[in-house]
């Protein structure tokens, strides 16, 4: 019975290197050219030395060094330099070595090449932190606590962006960044709403802006601008124009889960009997629920479909979501901001 002969070591860790690379190569036809050498794109950076009592985006920014925005030119050379050095390595893992010395020098340019990589990408998070910091502003009335979670959640989503961008599409590489970094702190900001481990509350100037803002809401009013809120807050026109994201986050923190039992607004129906439907009412909570379905009717055509699709006929996230070609995301946030405009609707006081 014949021996299967094992593979050498070498090569074994060659292609282990090769399948551990953490993009998909794209290959250009330039890199089929022997003499082909990609730009290195290298800026020089400034080390500071970091103080104590630094808040999290001042140490955030500085660490591992400061260096210029990089030109477009500039991204695409480095992310040129990235998919090179993974092409060739996934040309030495295929190449068949009739000495073992070979092999031996094979990998240890695969070994140079991945360095090369991660320099690469190294040299583009540094350049794009600033963009972390941009994102991660209109969440900043949080609290200077989560500061530090939230960018290290938006410098994950930063590093993924950059392994799975592809360059050759003619998209600028920011704007790609942006979306996944604004996504996923979304997302991160969600889960830890709905779980408790986030306690939101506004800040005095933001409920002052919320509460005017609501009211011309009410009398169907246009909203002021910032120099009328100014005068009506007491706050200068600066503040107001900052906290205005804040308050737009907040008007979108998602709504806690509802249960079953929990009361709409001052009436005797809780959400069951919404759920229940029209037939069979009793008379004494006929009133209670013609006035929820007036309140359901003030939605829009689409979120009012959305409810009924929803809790009235019964259908999940994943299907209400088929039906209309939305993500299960975009449906659950319909879901919660009709929810939260019902319950703010029945609150009002009756005329």
């Amino acid at each position: 019975m014949a021996v299967k002969k094992s593979e050498d070591p070498e090569k074994k860790e060659l292609r282990s290197l090769a399948e551990g690379i953490p993009f998909r190569v794209i290959e250009l036809p330039s890199f089929k050219k022997t003499s082909y050498i990609p730009e290195q794109v290298r800026q020089p950076r400034e080390f500071t030395q970091t103080e104590s009592d630094l808040q999290a985006i001042g140490r955030f920014l500085m660490e591992r060094g400061t260096v210029e925005l990089l030109s477009p030119p500039q991204t695409e050379a480095l992310f040129t330099e990235m998919h090179w050095c993974g092409y060739q390595i996934e040309k030495l893992a295929r190449k068949r070595f009739a000495r073992k010395a070979d092999a031996r020098k094979a990998l240890v340019r695969a070994r140079s090449l991945i360095s090369q990589v991660e320099a690469a990408e190294e040299e583009l998070f540094i350049a794009n932190r600033r963009l972390v910091v941009s994102c991660v502003k209109p969440f900043f009335w949080i609290g200077q606590v989560w500061i530090g979670d939230f960018l290290q959640e938006g410098s994950r989503a930063l590093s993924n962006a950059i392994r799975k961008f592809d360059f050759t599409r003619g998209t600028p590489f920011y704007a790609y960044a942006q979306r996944a970094i604004q996504n996923r702190l979304r997302n991160y900001f969600r889960d830890h709403v709905r779980s408790g481990s986030i306690g939101v509350r506004p800040t005095r100037e933001m409920t002052a802006i919320m509460e005017i803002v609501a009211r011309c809401r009410e009398s169907e009013r246009p909203e002021p601008d910032d120099a009328a809120l100014a005068k009506l807050t007491g706050l200068t026109e600066q503040r107001v124009a900052k906290l205005r994201p804040f308050v737009r986050q907040w008007e979108n923190t998602p709504a806690p889960p509802v249960s079953l039992d929990a009361m709409l607004g001052e009436t005797d129906a809780n959400l069951y009997d919404f759920l229940e439907g029209m037939s069979g009412d009793e008379a004494s909570h006929a009133a209670e629920k013609t006035e929820i379905w007036q309140a359901i009717d003030l939605l829009t055509p689409r979120a009012k479909y959305i409810m009924e699709l929803r809790f009235i006929e019964g259908h999940t996230l994943e299907e209400t979501g088929r039906m209309l070609n939305l993500t299960r995301a975009r449906i659950k946030q319909i879901e919660d901001e009709s929810l939260k405009k019902i319950r703010h609707l029945l609150k009002r006081p009756r005329k």
